[in-house]
């Protein structure tokens, strides 16, 4: 017999003997969540394959000056970012009941709300943007470019020419806010098309706080800081611009705040040389981390501020700068190795967990690599800075710290006044809010930057969170391994351990897993006050929780959130920018985030 033969019969029992299972049609449909679960994962693989494609050409742009179409990667994907791809990435996150996955999904949620918002809004940021570009003012004769004030000022010595230039600036500001007032009221309709009850209930829900109790905290930090910052920017004054603190204008911040006396310790091209040192010490070889590339080259069109891009995370991290000199520019390079360092360590494999997310923790350890060239064993080990000239360039680095925390205590107060009083003067509300904020009375000329100076969705509640994490960071980094942290490899496993976690983790997680009760601005305020000799203490009574995220921890994250529905849309706690940030003068300093 043919040995194929046995097995045929077989075949044909079986089929006309063997047990017969249930017909086709007869098959239990998928669930409402299994349907889902296909068409989110399809939506976050999209999502993923945009930023990436995006990430590179901004990459070129960044580091070649070429011409780069980004707005080209959405064609034909117009409908990714749609109000029902977000109600169906919102209805699945309902009907999720995994802590893990709640949270992934929160922040693609979060993703996409940012997208449609930031792409609805496209046409206002671009006319911004490209109307900034070409601003230009004339001061004797010769023409200057706006965007380039703020480093003017902080170079020109005379106050007369610092003032003419900052006045002459501010006829330009009308064509820009004309752009920047009509973006404010789009916005607004956005937030409400989304269905929130106002642009502070969007913003609390996306900065993950309790914006009424933030703003109790920011009342505090400006009136308990109020005196000591008084005597910090008297002494600041006289030194560097011999006048009294009650006669500078804003046009003379720029300067009060140069850091003269260390700029020759930061000598052109050495900014690397320094990163490359200081995390050898902490065991991570930035040479064998195949996964990061950095791109020192000095070419032509090369953007000069450093910037960090995380492409593909873990496996695809760079950073780009040209090089610089100055303490300034070694901060930034810094803070941008923060950054880098916290995306090529993660071991997180979720996208939305490991790419996704509030920025506060990412922006912690970019500003906790920054506040090093605050850190005077760091000064002097690496720079050669000590004595008298590390103690005024630290006393004018700390009140710049302290001036910058004020800054966005008094502009989150004056963006909630804004929204919550319909009725008021914007001009007159920023006014009233800025001039008791800076201590220094406001003019025509600075109240006409009333909407330059004003931020998206409340930024201030994730700097304030990252400033003070940071804060806290470096303070159990000292305690556990010395001092200069930066040379035990302890710490960088430390650090390496938390930066695994990638976004899985709320920056009050983080204060808790190194051994905090939460974040709390006092470590900060108390090292600001111990450099500036002025004793700064908070009472936080009522507000403690302010700084805490409004969502339930990872460990407590596994109650469903209400029903779905348009009307019920509630974009979850994250701090992804909704919209391209819109122009503006550049704050100075490295802790400004990104």
């Amino acid at each position: 017999m043919h040995p194929r033969i046995p097995l045929l019969l077989a075949v044909a029992f079986c089929i006309s003997a063997c047990p017969k299972g249930p017909p086709a049609d007869s098959r239990e449909p998928l669930s409402e969540q299994q349907r889902l679960s296909a068409d989110v994962k399809a939506l976050s693989t999209q999502a993923e394959a945009l930023l990436e494609a995006q990430h590179r050409l901004v990459w070129v742009f960044w580091t070649e000056g070429r011409h780069v179409d980004v707005a080209g990667t959405y064609a034909g994907m117009e409908g990714l970012f749609s109000i029902e791809s977000i109600r169906k990435i919102d209805r699945l996150r309902q009907l999720t009941t995994d802590a893990r996955e709640v949270r992934a999904l929160t922040a693609l949620h979060s993703h996409f709300a940012g997208e449609y918002l930031s792409r609805s809004l496209a046409e206002f940021n671009d006319a911004a943007a490209n109307l900034e570009a070409s601003l230009t003012f004339t001061v004797d004769g010769k023409e200057l470019h706006y965007r380039e004030l703020e480093r003017l000022l902080a170079n020109e010595r005379t106050v007369t020419r610092r003032r003419a230039m900052y006045a002459a600036a501010t006829p330009a500001l009308e064509r820009l806010n004309q752009t920047l007032r009509r973006r404010e009221e789009r916005a607004e309709e956005l937030v409400r098309e989304l269905g929130f009850s106002s642009y502070e209930a969007f913003g609390g829900e996306l900065r993950q706080a309790d914006l009424a109790k933030l703003s109790l905290l920011a009342e505090e930090i400006l009136q308990a800081t109020q005196a000591p910052y008084r005597v910090v920017m008297e002494r600041l004054s006289q030194r560097e611009l011999g006048m009294a603190f009650k006669d500078i204008t804003r046009a003379d911040i720029p300067r009060l705040f140069r850091s003269r006396e260390v700029e020759d310790a930061f000598p052109k091209g050495e900014s690397l040389l320094k990163a490359h040192g200081t995390l050898a010490g902490m065991n991570i070889d930035l040479s064998e981390l195949r996964n990061v590339q950095i791109d020192s080259r000095d070419l032509p069109r090369k953007r000069l501020r450093p910037l960090a891009l995380a492409v593909r995370v873990p496996d695809d991290v760079r950073l780009s700068f040209k090089p610089g000199s100055g303490v300034l520019h070694q901060g930034r390079v810094l803070h941008e190795f923060g950054y880098v360092l916290h995306a090529a360590f993660t071991k997180e494999p979720r996208f939305e967990l490991a790419r996704l997310g509030n920025p506060t923790v990412s922006k912690a350890y970019s500003a906790l690599f920054a506040d090093l060239v605050e850190d005077p064993v760091w000064l002097e080990e690496h720079a050669g800075v000590a004595g008298e000239q590390r103690s005024k360039y630290l006393a004018a680095s700390s009140a710049h710290k302290l001036y910058l925390i004020r800054h966005a205590a008094g502009r989150l107060l004056y963006q909630l006044e804004l929204h919550r009083r319909a009725e008021a003067d914007p001009k007159e509300l920023y006014r009233e809010v800025m001039s008791r904020t800076d201590d220094i009375p406001m003019t025509d000329e600075d109240v006409a930057r009333y909407l330059v100076d004003q931020e998206d969705f409340f930024q201030s509640a994730d700097n304030f969170r990252a400033w003070f994490l940071a804060g806290q960071l470096q303070a159990q980094l000292k305690a556990r391994f010395g001092p200069a942290w930066w040379r035990s490899p302890q710490s960088g496993e430390f650090l390496k351990g938390l930066w695994a976690k990638g976004n899985a983790l709320s920056a009050r997680e983080v204060a808790e897993a190194i051994g905090e009760k939460g974040i709390s601005p006092d470590v900060l305020l108390l090292r600001l006050g111990t450099t500036l000799q002025v004793p700064m203490k908070l009472n936080l009574e009522g507000v403690e929780d302010a700084i805490l995220p409004a969502a339930p921890g990872l460990e407590d994250f596994t109650q469903p959130p209400p029903p779905p529905g348009l009307e019920e849309f509630t974009p979850p706690p994250a701090g992804q920018q909704p919209a391209a940030p819109k122009p503006g003068t550049p704050q100075a300093g490295t802790g400004d985030g990104r």
